[in-house]
């Protein structure tokens, strides 16, 4: 085929996937612009709720456009814009529907789970004290008020709410979940116990981690005094800690840790460890930290590590990025955990967790008392796990690990290490 040919054939070719193309899109476009507002809103919610959101807000566009003042259309926009975490593009739109209608019930009502989505308990509670004086005796707005003023710890004040509502409708479904909610978190302080299993497929024997803690929560933060024992190849060690989070100010608080082992328990445990970390609420359902933490083995071993987080908030969803990186007169090291929850159960303590690590990170047994060394040994990890409250007292854990980590003796040489956790936490 001479190359005058073989230009025309591919011509034709281009020519006809060109007039085929434009005729689909010519006709999809036609088809579209047959559909009323009515039946585009249709079609994008179907979108919407597979997961097609870009696709459904196309539509949904377009049905704006044909129809300027139909709210509910402009809601659901609003709703799929929340929903991929655009909060300010939602409030945007809800202004466009409350500058027509200002007491639009549905538009209220999504106005205060934009707030809550986005950690902003204290501007839904302005919306639902509006919205009430508006409407004093709707049921969906009182639920809303005693969900918000549980999310500022005025439990008291949430209690009062569900009262009123109970004068309206004492057989309200939420009332009960509420009560039992608010107890929940009212309880101030717990006990918990968890055993941690570390088995090796080669080289090592097998290790565990027994953890018996009491934490308290407080109008200024929690505080968490744990005791561990750890038992590896015939060693024993114990390990006193304290951790606390105390709040600093509004959508800032901190983590303070501080360990102690003693020279007996060294070969397991550090012999002083601390930890200082600040987080902040950043706008559009993100939160940052950064901080350190530092090890001290003894006999001049004192390692510093670095770290920071990166949090984002998504309807249930929760996901963390945090990097460490440590440097001492040894070596320098970086590692990267990545970490999501999915809180499946609507409260902060019923979740499905996955994890994954990788890289070069310190570990306490990555310690060596023989020759008084730290290995920095090279790790890939993933892990699942699994919350469950069981009535309002209780707390069971579950966790399930596996690690590919270098051996400390034989360096290139890898040993596996499958790791099952198990802690229940009785509250009182």
């Amino acid at each position: 085929m001479t190359n005058q040919r073989k230009n025309n054939f591919f011509w034709k070719i281009s020519t006809a996937f060109f007039v085929i193309f434009f005729s689909q899109t010519l006709i999809s476009q036609t088809v579209l612009d047959s559909l009323d507002s009515e039946e585009l809103f249709a079609r994008a919610r179907v979108l919407a709720f597979n997961s097609q959101r870009d696709s459904a807000r196309q539509l949904l566009i377009l049905a704006m456009q044909e129809s300027p003042t139909y709210a509910d259309i402009r809601i659901f926009y609003a709703r799929t814009l929340a929903w991929d975490g655009m909060r300010n593009e939602a409030r945007k739109e809800l202004r466009t529907v409350f500058s027509q209608k200002p007491f639009n019930i549905e538009a209220l009502l999504f106005a205060i789970d934009v707030e809550l989505w986005d950690k902003q308990p204290t501007e839904a509670l302005k919306i639902c004290v509006t919205a009430l004086r508006k409407f004093p005796n709707n049921e969906e707005f009182l639920i809303q008020k005693a969900k918000t003023l549980q999310a500022l710890n005025r439990e008291e004040d949430a209690l009062v709410t569900l009262s009123i509502l109970e004068d309206i409708n004492r057989s309200n479904p939420e009332i009960p979940k509420i009560r039992e909610s608010i107890k929940s978190h009212s309880i101030m302080q717990g006990i918990e116990v968890s055993e941690k299993y570390d088995g090796y497929n080669k080289y090592y024997g097998s290790n565990h981690l027994l953890t018996i803690q009491y934490n308290r929560s407080t109008y200024l933060g929690a505080i968490i005094g744990r005791l561990n024992y750890r038992n590896t190849q015939g060693r024993d060690g114990f390990q006193v800690e304290v951790d606390a989070y105390p709040l600093i100010l509004n959508g800032i608080y901190g983590y303070v840790n501080y360990g102690f082992a003693g020279s007996a328990s060294s070969s397991l445990f550090p012999e002083h460890r601390a930890g200082l970390e600040v987080f902040f609420k950043l706008p559009s359902s993100f939160e940052s930290s950064f901080g350190g933490r530092y090890l001290n083995f003894g006999l001049g071993n004192d390692i510093a590590i670095y770290t920071g987080s990166l949090e984002y908030y998504y309807e249930d969803f929760w996901f963390s990025l945090r990097p460490y990186i440590t440097s001492n007169n040894i070596s320098f090291s970086r590692s990267l955990n990545i970490t999501s929850r999915w809180y499946y159960g609507g409260t902060a303590e019923e979740y499905a967790s996955m994890r994954a690590g990788t890289g070069f990170s310190p570990d306490e047994r990555n310690y060596d008392p023989s020759n008084g060394k730290v290995y920095f040994l090279n790790a890939q990890s993933f892990g699942v796990g699994w919350q469950k409250p069981f009535g309002i007292y209780s707390l069971l854990t579950i966790g399930l690990d596996y690690t590919k980590q270098e051996v400390a003796f034989k360096l290139g040489d890898y040993v596996q290490m499958y790791s099952v956790l198990v802690g229940y936490r009785y509250k009182f």
